[in-house]
């Protein structure tokens, strides 16, 4: 595998880097690829992640059988950016060299920045040096006479004349049970909705205040993972397994029901500034922090479902809830 080492720079395009497990293998056996991106945060811009899936072919013959969760973390190559990497195995049925051929990163005005070709040979696996026919596993004898037959068979016979057996006498027990006599089932607990959850994760931060002990990027995590969360269980957005650019293209291109056009970009904006906390280190002070978190808390409040408003009559009936308003 390659290896990248620490430098900090200033770049506003991306750089798109391919490593191979090996450069030769055998026929029908896997090779890991590792996709890794650093992608820069200013300026705006976003680029589209490379889309594989198990059972996909790419160039030269070579088909996708693994596809590992795309990983995000702050660039160590950049000043202000973003890591992508994403670990894919493919697999070769022939033989021959072969070319994974250039793999690009890109956005609207086409690709940003792509892979070098990477050559693999691929070959029919060795045989060992003293390879010779394995004799014959699992053979057995036939037994042709009537008697054998009715001995081997027999103690299948026998269980299941038992089981039979055993499935009447419960049957009749169960018919003869006392009167009275029920099995109680248990009442599932219902789950907690995604907003309570949502708005106690904001509330804790804003009673702890965790940015006043330099943990500002972790507050801006949690308020991250909060939004999210009410997207998912109160509005059915796929946001908690997605980037923050892909959250935003899937709210851009279809609208959300309940949401109006001025909480999307209100949603959108919030996600990309704690990714700018988050990601490029960029810092908030504490007002800030404080006012982020009371607007999110407003925000879920006002769009909570109809079928959460009990639950959020509750929220407000509390005290302590009362005297957070204040």
């Amino acid at each position: 595998m390659c290896c990248w080492s620490v430098h900090l720079s200033a770049q506003d395009a991306p750089v798109l880097q391919l490593a191979i497990g090996a450069d030769s293998i055998g026929v029908g056996e896997p090779l890991t690829l590792l996709l890794t991106s650093d992608e820069p945060l200013s300026g705006g811009r976003r680029w589209d992640w490379p889309q594989f899936e198990p059972g996909d072919s790419l160039p030269q013959g070579w088909e996708v059988i693994q596809v590992e969760p795309l990983d995000s973390n702050a660039s160590p190559m950049l000043e202000s950016g973003m890591r992508r990497s994403q670990r894919i195995v493919v697999m070769a049925w022939d033989s021959g060299m072969k070319v994974i051929e250039p793999i690009a990163l890109a956005d609207s005005t086409g690709a940003a920045a792509s892979t070098a070709a990477q050559l693999v040979e691929v070959g029919f696996m060795a045989l060992a040096a003293d390879a010779v026919p394995k004799p014959m596993q699992g053979f057995r004898a036939f037994k042709w006479t009537w008697w054998e037959r009715i001995l081997e068979f027999l103690p299948y016979l026998i269980g299941a004349l038992a089981l039979a057996w055993f499935i009447r006498w419960a049957i009749r027990r169960w018919g003869n049970r006392p009167p009275g006599l029920t099995t109680e089932i248990p009442t599932p607990i219902p789950e907690e909705p995604a907003h309570v959850t949502a708005l106690a994760m904001l509330r804790g931060v804003e009673t702890q205040k965790p940015w006043l002990q330099g943990a500002g990027k972790e507050a801006q995590a949690v308020v991250s993972h909060a939004i999210r969360l009410h997207l998912h269980g109160s509005f059915g957005v796929k946001a908690l397994e997605r980037t923050t650019d892909e959250v935003a293209q899937s709210i851009r291109q279809a609208p959300v029901r309940g949401l109006d056009p001025g909480d999307s970009t209100w949603v959108i904006a919030i996600l990309e500034r704690s990714d700018l906390v988050k990601f490029a280190k960029q810092s908030m002070d504490g007002d800030a922090h404080l006012r982020v978190i009371r607007e999110s808390i407003a925000w879920i409040e006002r769009t909570v479902p109809d079928n959460g408003s009990s639950s959020s009559e509750e929220e407000h009936s509390n005290p302590d809830d009362a005297h957070h308003h204040e």
